[in-house]
């Protein structure tokens, strides 16, 4: 790009030849926030900031169309793509430096960076640069570039009388230049040309003023008109702008439709996802609870390892459950595995699986894993407190390469899974204590839930306790309710076994009880039934000693593991082998 001739930059300045129709906008600003300052602004163009940076540069009318995409409306400006290419110049240079710039649309700034005017077309400037042989007519450069443009330009004197128009103007007006050059802007209103002349309310009001007009073409449109002044302050000239309101209305009202129908998809979401967490047994009332329920709405959509903390029988695997359907691993598989229910022995291959032959009594064709099993699910590791030393380092390793060696192969296999874990044991303490890897639970512990015991949010006892109630009435095909006094019982006992505790004393209320109503008389008996070492025996029938001695064993071991859900702590409780509660667990199913 060359400039045949130089000119007088005395008489000529950059921004003698730029637009200020645009508006200066943060990255961070969201697209639905911004249709209303680019509409009543003229915001022709939108220059995007990031610490008064000049990062991109949109029309208004693109962003204006982008906004009636559902995608679209929650976005910032910095995050979308796209935008126009423009190059940066000082308002102080001189006008025959743009010679050396692209062809493309250029920003006038000062020299702190901040836009002052903008040329869509540096092209075009270059050309009057280049065709300024007759400076005794400068007029008739300009209008060369105003009827080159697409935009409706409408230009009076101060007084209203007309001196120029293009020709987007003469088609929108419906008239010629010839016969209204010359004419006052109210010759036009007699004419019913236009409804009402906006030149007449600028000389008046000495600024800028936007106003809807109504044409003799039937269309009504959105007028601009800014006064221009010369260097003592005297207007000069009205220059006037218009845009065609119908193409802005049905603009808007596709916005509009869009965001009525994202509003009720989000409704219907919304309506969607508390469904699941009915179903799954959420059911809360207590500030505590419906944060964790926030925290789970914010992290089910990504695949965050998560470790759910808290006492047994507080909902852990409820939470964990929730962050499964939740996610958009939902179409997949969430598997469970309870470290502490597995013997040590077995734990690795339950995990790994196992090649064909890999041990003594191995299934013929080996055995997939757990941690297989939930490809591109979810892997649900419980009581990861109880998991061994020696198996902490394979899971570590895995957690860092996502692969697996089944036990007896050699073949790395990619599994591409979410990892939650669960325990009711204070891990922090057991890696001080050398019980738990250190670099094993900074790799569970990215995204920690801690769910509060059920004495420490007494709010959601009655709400748990009648949703449970109602459960067990639609199960059981019954119509029992509670008398206000076991409501208030439930409220001031402190459920040593948390929720879990809490639904079978209500199960077992709307079982044994033939009334419609439970009293406290049907509950009170089972409020200390999760106490191993307060709770008494009692026989209601004979039957031979080693077979009562038998039933008590495994009724015993279940109560327990009930409690605890731990083999470990069962064992612990009643003092006997771990192996031993795992034998009787499975005997007793």
């Amino acid at each position: 790009m060359g400039c045949q001739q130089k000119g007088d930059g005395n008489n000529l300045r950059i921004t003698d030849f730029t637009s200020k129709a645009f508006i200066v906008l943060p990255s961070d600003g969201k697209l639905g926030e911004i249709q209303e300052k680019i509409i009543m602004e003229d915001g022709q163009k939108v220059i995007v900031t990031d610490k008064e940076k000049i990062v991109k540069v949109y029309s208004g009318w693109d962003l204006l169309k982008q906004m009636s995409l559902p995608a679209q409306r929650d976005r910032s400006l910095g995050a979308l793509g796209g935008g126009e290419d423009f190059f940066l110049v000082d308002e102080e240079s001189a006008p025959e430096d743009l010679c050396q710039v692209p062809e493309t649309q250029v920003l006038v700034v000062t020299r702190n960076r901040r836009p002052v005017g903008v040329i869509n077309d540096a092209g075009l400037f270059v050309k009057v640069l280049n065709y300024r042989p007759r400076p005794h007519h400068p007029a008739v450069d300009y209008q060369e570039i105003v009827e080159c443009l697409e935009e409706e330009i409408f230009v009076t004197d101060e007084k209203g009388c007309i001196c120029f128009l293009n020709p987007q103007a003469e088609s929108i007006c419906g008239v010629k230049a010839a016969d209204v050059v010359g004419k006052h802007v109210t010759d036009l209103e007699r004419e019913k040309i236009i409804s009402s002349s906006i030149s007449l309310e600028v000389i008046r009001a000495k600024k800028k003023v936007n106003i809807l007009q109504k044409l003799k073409s039937g269309k009504t449109v959105l007028a601009t008109g800014v006064p221009i002044f010369d260097t003592s302050g005297k207007m000069l000239r009205v220059l006037i702008t218009s845009k065609d309101v119908q193409e802005i209305n049905k603009l808007m009202e596709e916005i509009e439709r869009k965001n009525t129908e994202i509003e009720r998809k989000n409704k219907q979401f919304n309506a969607l996802r508390e469904g699941i967490f009915a179903q799954d047994n959420f059911v809360c009332r207590s500030p505590k609870m419906n944060n964790i329920k926030e925290m789970i709405k914010r992290i089910a959509s990504t695949d965050m390892t998560v470790s759910i903390q808290g006492e047994s029988g507080v909902g852990k695997e409820v939470v964990a459950k929730l962050i499964h359907n939740l996610s958009p691993r939902n179409s997949h598989s969430l598997v469970k595995i309870n470290c502490g229910a597995i013997p040590e022995n077995l734990l690795e291959s339950e995990l790994f699986g196992y090649e064909s032959g890999a041990f003594t009594g191995a299934s013929k064709g080996g055995k997939l894993g757990k941690i297989e099993l939930a490809q591109q699910g979810t892997l649900f590791l419980d009581e990861i407190g109880e998991m061994p030393l020696l198996l902490q380092v394979k899971l570590l390793e895995f957690l860092q390469d996502r692969e697996i060696i089944r036990v007896g192969g050699t073949k790395k296999i990619k599994v591409d899974t979410r990892v939650i874990t669960a325990t009711n044991r204070n891990l922090e303490q057991m890696v001080r204590e050398g019980r738990f890897r250190q670099d094993l639970f900074y790799r569970l512990n990215v995204f920690p839930i801690l769910v509060p015991p059920l004495r420490e949010r007494r709010e959601d006892i009655p709400a748990l306790a009648e949703y449970f109630l109602e459960r067990f009435n639609n199960k059981y095909q019954m119509h029992k309710r509670f008398v206000p006094e076991v409501i208030k019982a439930f409220s001031e006992y402190n459920w040593p076994g948390n929720v879990r505790e809490l639904e079978h004393v209500v199960e077992r209320a709307t079982l044994v009880n033939y009334a419609d109503t439970i009293g406290y008389e049907n509950v009170c008996d089972n409020f200390n039934a999760g106490s191993v070492n307060e709770s008494r025996v009692i026989c209601t029938n004979l039957m031979p000693l080693k077979e009562a001695k038998k039933e008590l064993e495994t009724q015993l071991v279940q109560r327990a593991y009930e409690i605890y859900h731990s083999t470990y702590k069962a064992a612990k409780i009643l003092q006997v082998d771990q192996s031993t509660i795992v034998r009787l667990l499975k005997k007793g199913k």
